[in-house]
């Protein structure tokens, strides 16, 4: 017997390094950029309705975490769709790595959200720079797992993040397309690299 479960560890350990070395194909295009449109749909309605979803920080801020909510849901129930039709048997294991790469991101995000809003909510302008930036090292940590072009959408998050935090230390204020923008275009682009890396003709 243990010999057979040390044949099966050796199995999962391969079938691991697999996944972390293999191109993750789950995230389809059309959810990416479906989050694109969410985030623009976002920025307008606040722009359009400030006194009822920007009344103050702490509104803005909810507003956006409720949209990134959806935008997560989206692409997430999309790739559990789609990871095993394309990844077959190995399907989990992708599925794990790629979380193993989002995740530590992600919470960081919402550690460092709870964080402002909880002790110097009138701070919470540094917040849509740094979710850009947290977003800028998940590319550029998932360029083994995603096409390289990934690199160009991970660029382009980056110099929004600089800068948007360069606007919003100058104003101290909060603006809807300090996340709209960088986020509509960005989620774009990231859709583009998937689709031209053959991720769109491989699900269907």
């Amino acid at each position: 017997m243990h010999d057979i479960d040390r044949a099966l560890s050796d199995i999962a350990d391969i079938r691991a390094q697999m996944a972390a070395s293999a191109h993750f194909r789950g995230f389809a295009p059309q959810a990416v950029a479906a989050t694109g449109l969410i985030a623009l749909a976002t920025a307008a309605a606040q722009s359009l309705w400030p006194d009822f979803l920007a009344t103050d920080n702490l509104r803005f801020v909810s507003v956006w975490a409720g949209a990134a909510f959806l935008a997560i849901a989206v692409v997430a129930s999309e790739a559990l769709t789609r990871t095993p039709r394309l990844h077959g048997p190995m399907a989990n294991a992708m599925i794990g790595s790629t979380l193993r790469l989002f995740v530590p991101f992600a919470a960081a995000g919402a550690i460092i959200t709870f964080i402002i809003c909880s002790v110097s909510p009138a701070n919470a302008w540094v917040l849509p720079g740094l979710w850009q930036m947290l977003v800028a090292l998940a590319g550029f940590a998932a360029i083994g797992s995603l096409p390289r072009q990934i690199v160009w959408a991970a660029g382009w998050y980056l110099a929004c993040g600089t800068a948007v935090l360069t606007l919003g230390a100058q104003s101290g204020a909060l603006s809807p397309w300090m996340m709209g923008a960088p986020f509509a275009v960005g989620q774009s682009l990231v859709a583009l690299i998937l689709h031209f890396g053959g991720d769109a003709d491989a699900g269907r």
